[in-house]
């Protein structure tokens, strides 16, 4: 990847993807047409240091589920460099791991509500300073709080936020687990390839 050139835009979106929904699927897809990502990497982490005392599907399980609708659009990817790492994830190292990597512009894509605390997270602000955020709407919820955090990250830090013009999603991974557990559907949640590969593969049963 060092030899593209600096004209295109990459886009890392992480998470824990225990699983990918279909609210995911949307904001990776709404995010590469409104911004003009080439390249849209999914990164699963190994433990999120905000979920290590919850148990998670194994890391190459939520990496398959990525994996299997990369094909919904031509700029998605997979990369497992989080999960190789074995221990939590923090997004200030993921992000430098990839500037020093990529030659063009690097986004991060993120929840609403992750919008509000990133400059709380570890080196928060110098990862405020690195890249510019790609965010959309929650569903039912009162989003003021995130419109002034966005204010004040371009004035602090001269970051450059998106928040994307589509519908918000109403589908949470919380939901899709809990519906698995107790025997209903989630066609309306997950991809068919997910609710195939959960199937198969006997997940969030127990």
């Amino acid at each position: 990847m060092n030899s593209e050139t600096n004209s295109r835009h990459y886009a890392i979106y992480g998470g824990s993807f225990d699983p990918i929904h279909k609210g995911h699927i949307a904001l990776a897809d709404h995010a590469v047409r409104e911004c003009g990502i080439d390249k849209l990497i999914f990164m699963p982490a190994y433990v999120s240091p905000f979920k290590q005392n919850r148990k998670t599907a194994p890391g190459k399980d939520r990496a398959a589920m990525i994996e299997s609708i990369l094909g919904y659009n031509k700029a998605f990817c997979l990369s497992r460099y989080e999960l190789g790492k074995e221990g939590p994830s923090y997004t200030y190292d993921t992000v430098m791991h990839w500037k020093q990597l990529l030659n063009g512009k690097l986004s991060f894509i993120l929840g609403f509500d992750s919008v509000i605390e990133i400059d709380t997270w570890y080196r928060g602000e110098e990862i405020l300073k690195e890249v510019s955020l790609i965010t959309a709407r929650r569903p039912y919820a009162n989003d003021s709080d995130g419109w002034d955090k966005i204010k004040y990250y371009r004035e602090k830090f001269g970051t450059e936020t998106t928040v994307l013009e589509m519908e918000p999603v109403d589908a949470s991974s919380t939901e899709v687990r809990m519906n698995v557990h107790a025997g209903y559907p989630i066609s309306d949640i997950v991809a068919p390839e997910v609710e195939r590969y959960i199937s198969e593969h006997d997940l969030y049963k127990d």
